[in-house]
């Protein structure tokens, strides 16, 4: 009666840990937790780093056709008046969406008349890159921009006669309005097309009412330009996203950190459990029949001292004859290597040991050995059947993993030796013996 008080207790604190789940084996809620992941900086539309007084300048140059549309409409049409035009303009960016340059336009014209006149437009836009409405704001150079502009200048057309007959320069007052579109083949330089107009007064062409806007020149260009410093700006980083992830991880902490008590807690009650367990166990005298259940030291039946020189050993074997000192009745190379399973799965207890089978598989390939496999089961746990199956599982498991790794299946043989009771520690007793082997002729 007083050996049945000690072996309930070991068996309840068998049934304890056995309980346990493996730190490895935890489904982390990191990996499907977003505020628990690191964050991609999302980036501010409206908040950007001013760049030096030196950047974000440009110049270009363009070419083109224009028409005068004068009030009144005079002789011929629209396509009677079309003219080449030239532009050219330098400008900055002030930010990435608003923009302003300095702007001259000329060449001729054709008037009411057909008559065909000089004249000059110089005039300063305000520019808004409409883009930036229909995109992500970004650190790099973008590809497209559309523009629109609206500016204002003075225009010189025909020259105004004087009551004495002499001439006078006629400079108006000029609307100008239109839209720019840019395509940037690099860094630097772009391709432009613009569709733009200006309106002035009437007289532009001398041949109209004064003091009364009615005068208009539509144009279409194409040309090229040059960005001046750099053309990129570099927006603020949205620092919301991160103010509600410190508000989470503060709080996950404080739930971390009472999970971690309890745990605390929970270890010091298992931890004199255990030790009034053993001095039980010392008391009646089983403490040497019992005591691996308290060794967690892992399995230690492996010695690498075979496997790790097996190479060089084999590098003086000839192709036809086995030195004795590897010969054995049945031809096997003394290097049985074990592969510890967890309980009840054909899952190694440290994937760890796959290194083994890596230079298992290169020994067996490099040198044309066969390889033996015994699995077993801890008959200790589960029932016979159960066993069975378990030890054919890992047996299984060790064969597919060699195979994976160059074994031609049909030079590997496996046996499955069900549940056993060869060592004293059960969890030794969850393996797969892997041995290499040759199969030779008998020697005379």
């Amino acid at each position: 009666m007083k050996k049945t008080i000690p072996i309930m207790l070991l068996a309840l604190s068998m049934t304890a840990s056995a309980k346990e789940v493996p730190i490895d084996s935890l489904e982390w809620a990191v990996v499907d937790n977003p505020n628990l992941q690191r964050l991609t900086p999302t980036l501010m539309k409206d908040y950007v780093q001013l760049g030096k007084p030196s950047q974000h300048w440009f110049i270009g140059v363009q070419g083109g056709a224009s028409a005068f549309i004068g009030n009144p409409v005079g002789c011929g049409d629209i396509f009677d008046r079309i003219s080449p035009t030239f532009n050219a303009y330098l400008g900055k960016w002030i930010t990435p969406t608003i923009g302003m340059r300095v702007a001259f336009q000329g060449l001729r014209f054709k008037d009411s008349n057909l008559d065909r006149k000089r004249y000059q437009l110089g005039h300063i836009d305000v520019m808004y890159n409409a883009s930036d409405l229909f995109r992500q704001p970004t650190d790099q150079l973008p590809k497209w921009d559309v523009t629109p502009y609206l500016g204002v200048g003075l225009v010189h057309g025909s020259d105004l006669l004087c009551i004495d007959e002499g001439k006078v320069r006629n400079y108006l007052f000029a609307l100008t309005y239109g839209i720019q579109t840019r395509y940037h083949v690099g860094q630097r330089f772009y391709l432009s097309g613009e569709l733009g107009c200006f309106t002035t007064f009437r007289e532009f062409d001398d041949n109209g009412s004064h003091g009364k806007l009615g005068d208009s020149m539509p144009s279409f260009s194409l040309g090229i330009g040059l960005n001046l410093g750099e053309r990129r700006w570099h927006h603020a980083v949205d620092a919301l996203p991160y103010f509600n992830q410190n508000k989470y991880l503060l709080s996950h902490l404080d739930r971390m950190e009472q999970s971690n008590s309890h745990l605390r807690n929970q270890h010091n009650t298992d931890h004199n459990t255990i030790e009034e367990l053993r001095k039980i166990l010392k008391i009646e005298g089983l403490l040497d029949k019992y005591g691996y259940i308290f060794d967690d030291n892992g399995n230690t039946k492996n010695s690498y001292k075979g496997l790790l020189s097996l190479r060089s050993r084999l590098r003086g074997m000839s192709d036809s004859i086995l030195p004795s000192a590897f010969q054995t009745d049945s031809n096997v190379l003394n290097v049985p290597i074990f592969f510890f399973f967890q309980l009840g799965k054909a899952q190694l207890t440290d994937d760890s040991q796959l290194i083994n089978l890596d230079e298992l598989a290169k020994v067996a390939t490099s040198h044309n050995l066969k390889v033996n496999i015994a699995g077993a089961a801890d008959s200790a746990t589960g029932s016979r059947d159960i066993n069975t199956e378990l030890s054919e599982e890992r047996t299984r498991y060790i064969t597919q993993e060699l195979v994976k790794r160059g074994v031609p299946l049909e030079r590997i043989k496996s046996i499955s030796l069900g549940g056993i009771q060869e060592y004293s520690n059960p969890k030794d007793n969850r393996y797969c013996k892997v041995s290499l082997y040759l199969e030779m002729e008998t020697l005379p």
